[in-house]
């Protein structure tokens, strides 16, 4: 019979990196003795210098989103390294963050990285981690990704970052219309600065319509720690400097954001393209996200919708583990993986891990874990439950 373990004082550190430096960053990584790495294929978004180029399709560079559960204490050495690996100090490199889970459960032949196994030793380099940062989530239909993600960077937040979602639930509901409802979704990730929070939230929701039925919802994600240096503007002409840095650079002098609320330079608010706009706004969720065997994602999804939540995404992950046998060529070879992830509220979060607790036992699935987050604000159109 299968067992389960509880755990408490574990991160989920996720890295945006160009797709050439992801590999390198995965190899230094599990080098160092970390058990596994996550890891999905995603697309940033480059806005272009000029108003005309606005019609243009937007630039997309690939990149990679890795993903590690960590115990607390390794956190900020595992940071260090792939910000020093991937040099995430210069513009245009990449971002990481991490989020603390408030609940970790783990089937007993889940290969959870522990404490004690993880041996980088940092070295002198001088890294500040911001500790100011929320990350946005936002589920939109596939296609409607590109218009959201420019009004997050018109509103003040660096790149966006896309990847490939299935989305099930009020799909599933509609009989014969379903038809009309594709499950392909995109799932943007933008972290920004306390200050530019609202303001992104509001342009981010706004754009994408989430306060109408069948748009999606956008929700907030604390983050605990991170960097961000992914690029948003393309320019044919170059500079010195970026916009970002320079803004970041005057942060640093002042030692805050507060500088940002001068009077002199906060335009005025009824003038606000993207005004505040409570309706749908549901605060103090939780965010549960669950780890399986890609063959299995979607039976535990249903499983949930069945239990008559709102609506579930699944996310297609390569499982790279350290103790994987390598291909003649040298690479390592990666098992396929999904996330189901889904927003409710913390009662019926906690039903639904007694849910996968059930389907893990009865159905003797292998490699499973669940986890969840606090959600302090979601915004879509109909009620979360």
């Amino acid at each position: 019979m299968k067992s389960f373990n509880d755990y408490s004082g574990y991160e989920f550190v996720t890295a945006i990196l160009p797709r050439q430096s992801a590999r390198t960053v995965t190899q230094e990584v599990l080098g160092s003795g970390a058990c596994n790495v996550m890891s999905a294929s995603a697309r940033g978004t480059l806005m272009q210098q000029y108003w005309y180029e606005a019609f243009l399709p937007a630039i997309s560079p690939e990149q990679e989103m890795l993903h590690f559960i960590v115990p607390g204490q390794d956190v900020d050495r595992l940071m260090e390294q792939i910000v020093i690996v991937g040099k995430l100090q210069l513009y245009g490199a990449g971002s990481i963050f991490s989020s603390p889970c408030e609940q970790l459960v783990c089937a007993d032949d889940y290969p959870l990285w522990t404490t004690g196994e993880y041996q980088f030793e940092s070295v002198s380099f001088d890294i500040k981690f911001k500790r100011d940062l929320t990350a946005l989530i936002h589920t939109t239909d596939r296609g409607a990704a590109d218009p959201i993600a420019r009004a997050a960077i018109k509103a003040g937040a660096q790149g966006a970052t896309i990847n490939y979602v299935r989305g099930f639930g009020l799909r599933d509901r509609l009989g014969l219309l379903r038809i009309t409802k594709q499950h392909e979704k995109e799932l943007i990730t933008i972290v920004v600065d306390e200050f530019d929070l609202d303001a992104v939230f509001q342009a981010m929701s706004q754009v994408g319509r989430v306060d109408q039925p069948g748009r999606g919802f956008i929700y907030q994600l604390p983050v605990s720690k991170g960097l961000t240096n992914l690029a948003s503007v393309f320019q044919a002409k170059k500079h010195s400097v970026s916009i970002h840095q320079l803004v970041r650079a005057v942060d640093t002098l002042s030692g805050g954001t507060h500088w940002r609320a001068n009077p002199l330079l906060v335009h005025d608010p009824r003038a606000n393209e993207f005004a505040s706009n409570s309706r749908g706004v549901e605060k103090n969720l939780q965010l549960l996200r669950v780890v399986s065997q890609r063959k299995d994602s979607e039976m535990l999804l249903h499983l949930f919708l069945d239990q008559g939540i709102s609506g579930a995404s699944i996310s297609n992950w390569r499982f790279t583990d350290s103790q994987v046998s390598l291909s003649p060529g040298g690479i390592r070879i990666n098992r396929e993986f999904g996330c189901v992830s889904l927003v409710s509220t913390p009662a019926n979060v906690a039903k639904l891990v007694d849910v996968f607790r059930e389907a893990v036992t009865s159905q003797e699935l292998r490699l499973t874990c669940c986890f969840t987050h606090g959600v302090p604000m979601v915004k879509t159109f109909a009620p979360i439950y």
